[in-house]
Protein backbone atom coordinates (compact mmCIF):
# COMPACT_ATOMS: atom_id res chain seq x y z
CA UNK A 1 0.00 0.00 0.00
CA UNK A 2 2.80 2.50 0.92
CA UNK A 3 4.38 1.83 -2.46
CA UNK A 4 1.33 2.02 -4.21
CA UNK A 5 1.05 5.62 -2.58
CA UNK A 6 4.83 6.93 -3.92
CA UNK A 7 4.06 5.76 -7.19
CA UNK A 8 0.99 7.91 -7.20
CA UNK A 9 2.91 10.99 -5.57
CA UNK A 10 5.94 10.63 -7.76
CA UNK A 11 3.65 10.47 -10.89
CA UNK A 12 2.33 13.46 -9.52
CA UNK A 13 4.65 15.51 -8.76
CA UNK A 14 6.07 14.89 -12.13
CA UNK A 15 3.48 15.57 -14.01
CA UNK A 16 3.60 19.19 -12.55
CA UNK A 17 6.55 19.87 -12.94
CA UNK A 18 5.84 19.43 -17.07
CA UNK A 19 3.45 21.31 -16.84
CA UNK A 20 5.09 24.05 -14.96
CA UNK A 21 7.77 24.26 -17.83
CA UNK A 22 5.21 24.47 -20.73
CA UNK A 23 4.08 27.49 -18.66
CA UNK A 24 7.17 29.39 -18.04
CA UNK A 25 7.07 32.77 -19.76
CA UNK A 26 9.50 33.13 -22.32
CA UNK A 27 12.96 34.64 -21.71
CA UNK A 28 14.94 35.43 -25.06
CA UNK A 29 13.81 35.92 -28.01
CA UNK A 30 13.95 32.01 -29.72
CA UNK A 31 11.80 31.39 -26.91
CA UNK A 32 9.30 34.22 -27.55
CA UNK A 33 9.06 33.54 -31.00
CA UNK A 34 8.69 29.73 -29.94
CA UNK A 35 5.26 30.58 -28.08
CA UNK A 36 3.85 32.35 -30.62
CA UNK A 37 5.23 36.30 -29.81
CA UNK A 38 7.21 39.08 -31.21
CA UNK A 39 10.28 41.35 -29.48
CA UNK A 40 9.32 44.75 -29.23
CA UNK A 41 12.17 47.55 -29.21
CA UNK A 42 10.37 49.70 -26.60
CA UNK A 43 6.67 48.60 -25.87
CA UNK A 44 3.81 46.29 -26.60
CA UNK A 45 1.60 48.28 -29.00
CA UNK A 46 -1.90 48.61 -27.37
CA UNK A 47 -4.93 48.06 -27.68
CA UNK A 48 -4.38 44.21 -28.15
CA UNK A 49 -0.98 42.85 -27.55
CA UNK A 50 0.40 42.37 -24.14
CA UNK A 51 3.72 41.71 -22.61
CA UNK A 52 4.37 38.39 -21.33
CA UNK A 53 7.63 37.75 -20.74
CA UNK A 54 10.89 39.29 -22.00
CA UNK A 55 13.44 39.10 -25.48
CA UNK A 56 16.28 40.31 -23.70
CA UNK A 57 17.06 42.88 -20.56
CA UNK A 58 14.20 45.71 -21.26
CA UNK A 59 12.99 44.10 -24.46
CA UNK A 60 9.01 42.57 -23.59
CA UNK A 61 8.04 39.75 -25.26
CA UNK A 62 4.89 40.73 -27.05
CA UNK A 63 1.62 38.73 -27.85
CA UNK A 64 -1.89 39.63 -29.28
CA UNK A 65 -4.80 38.95 -26.88
CA UNK A 66 -8.40 38.56 -28.04
CA UNK A 67 -10.52 41.35 -27.19
CA UNK A 68 -14.26 40.47 -25.96
CA UNK A 69 -16.97 43.10 -26.61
Amino acid sequence: MVLRNYRIFSQIIFSLQLFLCFMRAPSNDVQCKQAGGTCSTNHCPLPNMRSFGRCQQGVPCCRTVAIYD
